[in-house]
């Protein structure tokens, strides 16, 4: 029931970001731009919630705050074609072939845009925090960069 929940607010959340009603049409790019979003974004992500449960986290389980590096995860899986919109939009921007560093940059922007914080009080707060299923830790043993995203 909690993933349940959490899906149907990730997608409550896809919907008002998106502000259309339309199907998002996929958009791809090279592994290794895609490499650098991935671990841009995640250390972004990573980042926010290593503050959060710095300054909130004293009474989550170490199980708790496993899940909640899977939400940051699944987060970005959720999310990803919402975000090639968002890159491309950059990456025509420069007026140029893009290259690597131009991808990184993107992707630490919006690492550092997403405010991922309101999503962990409010799963906590509510007692939202899925129980732990062998699917999270497979997702979480994964490097970032082999994270599937389709």
């Amino acid at each position: 029931m909690k993933l349940l929940v959490l899906c149907v607010l990730a997608m409550m959340v896809t919907v008002a970001m998106s502000r259309r009603w339309h199907f998002v049409a996929h958009r791809h790019v090279s592994r290794q731009f895609e490499v650098a979003l991935k671990v841009q974004i995640m250390a972004g992500f990573d980042k926010k919630l290593a503050n959060w449960l710095a300054r909130h986290g004293r009474n989550l389980s170490p199980i708790q705050k496993k899940t909640l590096y899977f939400v940051n995860r699944r987060y970005m899986q959720t999310h990803w074609q919402m975000y090639m919109q968002f890159i491309v939009k950059e990456i025509n921007k420069l007026g140029r072939a893009p290259n690597v560093n131009d991808y990184s940059r993107v992707g630490a922007e919006i690492g550092r845009r997403i405010p991922l914080e309101v999503t962990y009080s409010f799963l906590v707060r509510r007692n939202l925090i899925p129980r732990w299923r062998q699917y999270m830790g497979n997702l979480l043993a994964k490097r970032v960069e082999n994270i599937p995203i389709r």
